[in-house]
């Protein structure tokens, strides 16, 4: 199994061998991330219950690997962007997960819907 520097390798080779670092700046792999994450909301538009349900149950095959494409195509992006900025996409993510328990308690959130805000820009 491969750890997310693994990862980042081989969506930095891939962008390397087609010489398309000149294309890949921040705020278009930042788009990049949002189109790929609208399409991904897009296949649940206007779809009931039964929809998603049939997902979660395997199915909807062909759905189901719509869906991993999407995700796939975020985390490229995502890889992308921790490989253009140079830094460790594992260490930010545990790093986010440690403010994200800090600031919803177990013990005070558990089955509640809640949203509160970070200090530094107010959002998760």
């Amino acid at each position: 199994m491969s750890d997310l520097k693994d990862l980042q390798k081989i969506a930095k080779k891939f962008i390397d061998d087609r010489d398309w670092r000149q294309f890949q700046t921040l705020k278009d792999l930042s788009m990049n991330a949002a189109v790929e994450s609208a399409e991904l909301m897009e296949i649940f538009l206007w779809k009931d219950r039964k929809f998603e349900d049939s997902i979660m149950n395997h199915e909807d095959k062909k759905t189901e690997s719509k869906i991993k494409n999407e995700v796939s195509d975020i985390l490229f992006s995502c890889l992308a962007i921790a490989d253009q900025m140079d830094f460790d996409l594992e260490e930010a993510y545990r790093n986010k997960m440690d403010e994200l328990n800090r600031r919803y308690d177990v013990n005070e959130v558990r089955g509640k819907i809640t949203k509160i805000g970070s200090p530094d820009h107010g959002g998760t």
